[in-house]
């Protein structure tokens, strides 16, 4: 197999670059590598999430309107 020579290879090509071609290779070296699976985040739990439609009392802005303005 041809892999540590290719690696050897390519350490002798990268040991003669200037700072800013290394930063270059190594941009491009990043884009070769699998980026992980990011991980799901978790939405907060909100506590009226499974009380909303769960009252009883009939319709609770029933006659709102007169209770505020009168």
């Amino acid at each position: 197999m041809q892999s540590a020579s290719s690696r050897q290879q390519i350490l002798e090509a990268i040991a003669q670059l200037s700072d800013q071609q290394l930063s270059v290779v190594l941009k491009f070296i990043q884009t070769l590598q699998p980026n992980p699976a990011p991980t799901p985040t978790q939405s907060p739990i909100d506590p009226l999430a499974n009380f909303i439609g769960a009252s009883h009392h009939g319709n609770l802005a029933h006659a709102i309107d007169e209770t505020l303005y009168d």
